[in-house]
């Protein structure tokens, strides 16, 4: 214990870089990083208008990370605009107005693991790594909007010469300093972000995001026990995601110093409520959201601007449907990880009453107006999936899509449980009839097109774009398209 992590990443550690994060019909959002500078200006431009500039303020005390919003004087619905920073140009289109009833795309998925250790101790690119480009091509072919990043954007305990917890000084009872955690995951983050083909992916389209567990270690909250370093090593995490990735999301429901990091915008007639399910997550304490996330979040579904909403896609980085109820029952009380990643699901024992308490909400909100649709987007569990959720004890239907992962391998155990564990969904599940369209096991990510209908909602297409590593593109990894009236079609994609 103590010795300096010794990985080397194949593309170095993220140096300076820009990024476009979240939009309005208006604003933009710019995160940056650039070493030994105080201020980096930033300017945005949109044609025939005069462009607008700014700064962005960094320093070695956020790892010389920073974020500005810069807007214009008068709103520019669906406009194209470009941001420049130093040399770097990027470009996005801002949101359409308030309201407007409007079709757009979106891309979606988690796990960015594109790294195994090779046999002389380096770190070398798995086969899965060439998605990225891919993903560049298909989302600037089909016009995406902007990119949501749900999830374990990095891994802190996955390849041994750069696991964070075991390079540490220290124990388990006795951990090191805060600042010496905030390096360590610091470098990590650096190493996971700057891999050219996910970076080159972010700098290619406005991105959003979200943790989960890898961005800290694996199963955070659902661990039986938490130690002092646990702890502290969620603490560092939170500072190092506040610094690379939740600076670029709007703040708006919750301060952004500290979890939760839950956040909502909105995109014409649809919109987007991010949950945050780590940041206050305690197993032994039955605590998924939080008192005040779960607030929050009931305080928005009974609001002006949920009411307004024709689709509501909720951010919930693990699946509310995946591994069916009576695995879960069946697996939690073994010993060691798998336990842990079992009692990892909304329906383990701890958790399975905030799943009701919460999918009641959302039921009733998708209820209230004909045409409203809620539709949970998920990562996590390494597949790709669609299920519908029904609900037994009144009227009610949530839809769930998922995409996972982008380039975490999907292997032995995890592969067969993740088969065996989505059959019989609705075994001992008293409130919920659930529905499962699909599954892929392939490294994927998902692409979303919202039809906005004439008489209101939309018809919502998510197709899975899985990757053949063999023939080295993306294949057809399963579709379905739901409209207010239920799932107009479905179908799988590759074996």
């Amino acid at each position: 214990m103590g010795e300096e992590l010794d990985g080397t990443f194949p593309d170095g550690e993220l140096a300076a870089a820009a990024e476009i994060g979240a939009i309005t019909d208006r604003s933009a959002r710019i995160w940056v990083r650039q070493p030994d500078r105080d201020r980096v200006p930033i300017r945005l431009g949109v044609d025939g208008r005069e462009p607008v500039t700014g700064s962005a303020t960094v320093s070695a005390e956020s790892d010389w990370t920073g974020v500005a919003e810069l807007a214009l004087p008068d709103p520019a619905p669906e406009r194209p605009f470009t941001v420049t920073v130093d040399d770097r140009r990027l470009s996005g289109r801002f949101a359409p107005a308030a309201g407007a009833h409007v079709d757009f795309t979106f891309g979606f998925g988690s796990c960015n693991h594109p790294f195994e250790p090779g046999p002389d101790g380096r770190i070398e690119l798995n086969d899965a790594a060439p998605i990225y480009p891919a993903m560049v091509d298909e989302l600037t072919a089909a016009d995406a909007r902007f990119l949501l990043l749900i999830g374990d954007q990095i891994y802190s305990d996955e390849i041994d010469s750069i696991s964070i917890r075991d390079h540490l000084p220290g124990d388990d009872e006795h951990p090191p300093p805060l600042e010496v955690a905030v390096r360590a995951y610091r470098r990590v983050a650096r190493g996971y972000l700057g891999q050219s083909g996910f970076r080159r992916l972010r700098e290619s389209i406005p991105t959003l995001c979200m943790w989960d567990d890898h961005d800290i270690f694996n199963d955070w909250g659902s661990r039986l026990k938490e130690s002092p370093l646990d702890r502290l090593l969620f603490r560092a995490a939170g500072q190092v995601y506040r610094e690379y990735q939740h600076g670029r999301n709007p703040i708006n429901l919750t301060p952004g110093d500290a979890p939760p990091y839950t956040y909502f915008f909105p995109f014409g007639t649809a919109g987007y409520l991010v949950l945050d399910l780590r940041g206050a997550r305690d197993y032994t304490e039955g605590r998924l959201l939080g008192r005040q996330q779960w607030e929050i979040v009931r305080a928005f579904l009974h609001g002006a601007v949920a009411g307004t909403l024709h689709t509501l896609f909720v951010v919930a980085s693990v699946p509310i449907a995946h591994f069916s109820r009576w695995l879960v029952e069946a697996l939690q009380r073994w010993p060691g990880q798998h336990a842990d990643d079992v009692r990892d699901r909304w329906c383990s024992r701890a958790f399975v009453a905030s799943r009701d308490e919460f999918l009641d909400e959302l039921f009733a909100w998708q209820t209230a107006e004909p045409h409203r649709q809620a539709i949970v987007l998920s990562g996590d569990v390494h597949v790709a999936s669609a299920f519908t959720i029904f609900n037994r004890n009144g009227p009610g239907v949530v839809q769930q899509f998922t995409s996972s992962a982008f380039t975490t391998p999907c292997i032995g155990f995890e592969r067969h449980l993740n088969k065996i564990g989505t059959l019989a969904p609705n075994l001992f599940e008293p409130r919920l009839r659930l529905r499962r369209h699909f599954v892929t096991l392939e490294n994927n990510y998902g692409r979303v097109r919202v039809q906005a209908l004439p008489a209101g909602g939309h018809r919502v297409e998510f197709a899975v774009g899985a990757w053949h590593p063999k023939q080295q593109r993306l294949v057809h990894g399963g579709r379905v398209v739901v409209t207010p009236t239920g799932t107009e079609t479905a179908e799988s994609g590759v074996p």
